[in-house]
C-alpha cells in the first residue's frame, strides 16, 4: 500500500520562488512541505546577485525617481507590448515590496545599480549571492515548522472533479501520496527541455 503524508499546502521547488511560497504560507498559518528533486536546495536561484524594483525605499535614500509607471511602461515598450500588461503591472507594483518583505526575513541588501548600460537603477544588490537569500528563506521556513524534502521529485499532481487534492513524490525509491489542498508549482523554467524549447521559441538545442 502507497505511504500517505497530509499538508495543508505543498510546494515543489525549493528556489527562492518555491521556498517564499513556503514561507508565506507558514506564516500565515499552514502545514507547509517542500519537495525538491535535487540533493541540495536552492536550484539558479544560488547564483543571482540582486533583484528587480521600482520606488523602494532603497531607492528613495539615493534619490532615484524612477517611478513604477516608468518601468510598466519601459517594460512593455521593450516587449512591443507583446507582454501580458496586467502580469507586467502585477510584478512592477509587487516588486518593491519584495525588498523590505526579503530585509525582515535576513537578506542583506547593500546598493541600487544598473544591471544594463544605461538603464535605470533598479537592481537591488544582495550582500553576497542568492545563496544567502536560500538560506535566509529555508531558516525561516524551518523556524515555521516547514518540512523540507530534497531528493525527491514530484512525479504527478493529483486531480480530483477538476481541482487539485495532492501530489506523487518519489521518496527513497518509493512513491508516496501527498495530500494537500494546495500546490504552489515552483520548479522552474523549461531551459534543460528541447521540445519546450522548439515549441516556444523555434530554437533546436
Amino acid at each position: 500500500m502507497r505511504r500517505m503524508v497530509a499538508y495543508d499546502a505543498a510546494v515543489f521547488g525549493s528556489g527562492a520562488c518555491g521556498l517564499t511560497a513556503a514561507v508565506t504560507l507558514a506564516e500565515g498559518g499552514a502545514r507547509v512541505a517542500v519537495f525538491e528533486k535535487q540533493p541540495a536546495i536552492g536550484g539558479t536561484s544560488v547564483n543571482f546577485r540582486g533583484t528587480f524594483a521600482a520606488e523602494s525605499e532603497m531607492q528613495r535614500r539615493k534619490c532615484i525617481s524612477y517611478s513604477r509607471d516608468e518601468a510598466f511602461r519601459n517594460i512593455m515598450e521593450y516587449s512591443h507590448w507583446l507582454a501580458n500588461p496586467r502580469l507586467v503591472r502585477a510584478i512592477v507594483e509587487e516588486a518593491r515590496k519584495t525588498i523590505p518583505w526579503l530585509q525582515a526575513r535576513g537578506v542583506v541588501f547593500t546598493d541600487v545599480v544598473t544591471n544594463i548600460p544605461g538603464a535605470p537603477q533598479t537592481y537591488h544588490l544582495i550582500a553576497d549571492s542568492g545563496e544567502d537569500v536560500v538560506k535566509a528563506l529555508s531558516a525561516r521556513a524551518v523556524e515555521k515548522g516547514v518540512t523540507i524534502r530534497t531528493s525527491t521529485p514530484v512525479k504527478e499532481i493529483l486531480m480530483k472533479s477538476g481541482g487539485i487534492e495532492g501530489l506523487i513524490v518519489e521518496e527513497n525509491g518509493e512513491e508516496v501520496r501527498v495530500d494537500a489542498r494546495v500546490v504552489h508549482v515552483a520548479s522552474g523554467g523549461y531551459a534543460n527541455n528541447a521540445e519546450w524549447i522548439k515549441k516556444y521559441t523555434g530554437l533546436d538545442l
